[in-house]
C-alpha cells in the first residue's frame, strides 16, 4: 500500500518548501532542457532573471500551493524558453527547476471513452512529452506520455472520458505569456503551482 498523509500534513509540507527557499527568490528562465538535477550547473542561455515578491507563494490549501503576486521581468537575451531554475535570493542555490512554456490550448476532434488515455486532435502542434494536461475529464497531475501528429497519450486514464470539441490545455511545469522571447521583452509567469507528492 502506498503511504498516505492528511491534507494538513500536505499543506504543511508545501508551506515549509517556500520557507526553505526563502523570501524574494530569484527565478531564471533559460533555453533548452533542465539540467540533470538542482545541484547540477546551469545550462542553456539565460533569457530572463527576475526577483519574485517577498511572499511569492499562496498558503497551501487542499494539497496545492500556487504563485502569489506578479512574477515578471525583462529579457536580457532572445531565444525559446525551455526550462526555469528557482534559486535563493542570492541566485546561488537552485531549489526547484522544471520545464517552462506558453500554454497550448487545443480542442479534441473525437470522443475519448471512459477509462481511455488517448486523446485525438486535428493536430498536436505545440505539445511535448512531459507537458501537464488540464481540461474537463482530465485527472489532476496528468502528463503527456507520448504524442503523434493527431493523438496524445496520457499518463493517467480519464475515468469519465473526454468529449469531442473539449478544450485541452498543455503546459510546462511553469507557464509564461510567450515562449519565444526577444531581448528586452517583458516576460510574465502566468501559472505556477506545486502539488503535494509531485517533484
Amino acid at each position: 500500500m502506498t503511504e498516505q498523509v492528511s491534507v494538513a500534513v500536505q499543506n504543511a509540507t508545501l508551506d515549509q518548501a517556500e520557507t526553505t527557499v526563502g523570501t524574494s527568490p530569484v527565478l531564471q528562465i533559460r533555453t533548452g532542457s533542465p539540467p540533470a538535477n538542482c545541484a547540477a550547473a546551469d545550462t542553456g542561455t539565460l533569457l530572463c532573471q527576475m526577483t519574485l515578491p517577498s511572499d511569492w507563494m499562496s498558503n497551501a490549501a487542499a494539497g496545492v500551493k500556487a504563485k502569489l503576486g506578479t512574477w515578471s521581468g525583462t529579457a536580457s537575451a532572445g531565444g525559446v524558453a525551455g526550462h526555469y531554475r528557482l534559486k535563493d535570493s542570492t541566485a546561488t542555490t537552485t531549489h526547484r527547476q522544471g520545464t517552462i512554456k506558453q500554454n497550448v490550448v487545443i480542442a479534441t476532434s473525437a470522443l475519448t471513452a471512459a477509462t481511455g488515455n488517448v486523446l485525438t486532435f486535428a493536430a498536436t502542434t505545440g505539445v511535448a512529452v512531459g507537458d501537464m494536461v488540464n481540461g474537463t475529464g482530465i485527472l489532476v497531475n496528468t502528463k503527456v506520455l507520448a504524442f503523434t501528429g493527431t493523438t496524445v497519450t496520457l499518463s493517467v486514464a480519464s475515468s469519465a472520458g473526454v468529449a469531442s470539441a473539449a478544450n485541452i490545455t498543455f503546459t510546462g511545469d511553469m507557464a509564461i505569456d510567450n515562449s519565444t522571447i526577444a531581448n528586452t521583452q517583458p516576460v510574465t509567469v502566468t501559472t505556477y503551482q506545486i502539488t503535494h507528492g509531485m517533484p
